[in-house]
């Protein structure tokens, strides 16, 4: 059964924030002024906020600090975790991703270049995208009334990717995707090279109609979390 408090988190009109320590809680000048002039929280009304670990509660916000006003809610580990590894894409693209993959839960994200990607990221413009992407994540998740941060992973090749435990590949001459599916690769708009086709991990289809590598990704998350979202109301 889906647990009813986080019905009651995803239905509340309090705006929602992302705090690192729930039982000390902290505010930044940046989610001061995200509070104040973004979401137009006044002083001595209500917000949410978690810890990205599970963990949220409702909090009286002072204008200057916030206070708890009901004990902290402790959400258990969901049903199993999912992940989507995206291969490298023109600008724009992996903050896409990133940004809905977040908002619809998928657990871990994995960043790779394959063979026909188009972008190579040097160590320099991964860092910088690796900050850039964190701030992506951290929005998403109280846009969405997110309490469990995503983990992102950059990894130097698909190789990387396959050796994961239970990796697929989206791929048109696949099987229907299904519940069993829980850790998908997504192809660049080149397609998969022969080379890592060899690696002969499963293959599944995502639709009858060719979709971009950025669409193939936020369609991926999306099935494989309601597969999972069907199992916990069962």
């Amino acid at each position: 059964m889906r647990d009813s408090g986080i019905r009651e988190l995803a239905a509340s009109n309090y705006p929602h924030v992302l705090i690192e320590n729930l039982e000390t809680p902290e505010l930044s000048e940046e989610k001061l002024h995200h509070l104040k002039k973004v979401l137009r929280s006044k002083p001595n009304s209500l917000i949410t906020a978690t810890d990205g670990k599970g963990a949220w509660g409702v909090f009286n916000f002072s204008g200057t600090f916030v206070e708890i006003v009901d004990g902290i809610r402790l959400q258990e580990q969901r049903r199993h975790s999912l992940t989507v590894a995206v291969s490298l894409a023109k600008s724009g693209k992996p903050d896409l991703v990133v940004q809905k993959l977040t908002e619809i839960g998928v657990d871990e994200i994995i960043l790779f270049p394959a063979e026909h990607s188009v972008p190579l990221w040097d160590e320099s413009k991964q860092s910088r995208n690796e900050q850039r992407l964190k701030r992506i994540i951290h929005s998403a998740i109280e846009q969405s009334k997110g309490i469990w941060l995503p983990q992102v992973a950059f990894v130097s090749s698909f190789a990387d990717v396959a050796a994961l435990p239970e990796m697929a590949m989206a791929d048109a001459s696949g099987k229907q995707i299904t519940e069993s599916c829980t850790c998908l690769a997504i192809g660049p708009e080149g397609g998969w090279s022969q080379s890592e086709y060899e690696f002969n991990l499963p293959k599944v289809c995502l639709s009858d109609q060719v979709l971009r590598a950025e669409t193939a990704a936020i369609v991926a998350g999306a099935m494989m979390a309601s597969f999972r979202g069907a199992g916990n109301r069962s």
